[in-house]
């Protein structure tokens, strides 16, 4: 349940920042345990789940086990409207139990990201399934025609190139420039590298609504 407070309106925020990052590091908890249900088995498994269910219950009874001082990645905000918006964004966001997340490095004229995906993104064994290669890439592409184009653009077309298998369980770098602008439409492309080769291409295009009349 949101938080009541007394700042001006501009100002709240729907939870403390305690929650904020008890929910992220829930999160982080999740993804843990979604990997070890992949990568352990038999009589491992129990005492697998009692240490991870008891990160949390440690993290629920002392919270400055969490580090304090600890700042949220995405809490939840207001939007324009007063309505209670969180980060979903299943690619990034670290509130995102499902999102790997993939970090944001830098902005500008190119987009650069880093990531290290765990065992459930897997495809061919120790290798990144190569349709989660689509989702980083769209990621990265639509960052970098947000930042280049100043009205919001949706995909409208993306083409993948799969060069080589992108590892599991090592960094890798996803890179995304905007090439051209015209009118509603705006170009993109970029790269998933690993060990500073190429394994995935892509380029598609963007296209920003009509101007309501």
């Amino acid at each position: 349940m949101a938080e009541a407070s007394t700042a001006p309106p501009d100002q709240r925020v729907p939870e403390s920042i305690q929650h904020s990052v008890l929910a992220e590091f829930a999160a982080g908890v999740c993804r843990d345990i979604a990997g070890g249900l992949l990568s352990t088995t038999g009589d491992d498994l129990v005492p697998f789940l009692e240490r991870e269910v008891g990160r949390l219950r440690q993290a629920l009874e002392d919270p400055f086990a969490l580090g304090e001082g600890s700042e949220p990645r995405h809490p939840p905000v207001f939007d324009r409207r007063g309505r209670i918006a969180v980060a979903t964004n299943p690619v990034v966001s670290h509130r995102n139990a499902i999102a790997p997340p993939m970090k944001l490095v830098r902005s500008g004229d190119e987009c650069e990201f880093t990531v290290e995906l765990p065992l459930q993104y897997q495809g061919p064994p120790s290798k990144l399934h190569g349709g989660y290669s689509a989702v980083l890439l769209d990621e990265a592409l639509w960052k970098a025609v947000r930042v280049n184009v100043s009205a919001i653009s949706f995909t409208r077309e993306l083409t993948i190139g799969y060069e080589r298998p992108v590892p599991l369980f090592e960094p890798v770098t996803v890179l995304a420039r905007v090439t051209e602008v015209d009118g509603r439409k705006t170009f993109a492309e970029g790269e998933i590298l690993a060990g500073g080769e190429v394994c995935s291409r892509a380029h598609g295009l963007w296209i920003s609504p009509r101007p309501r009349e």
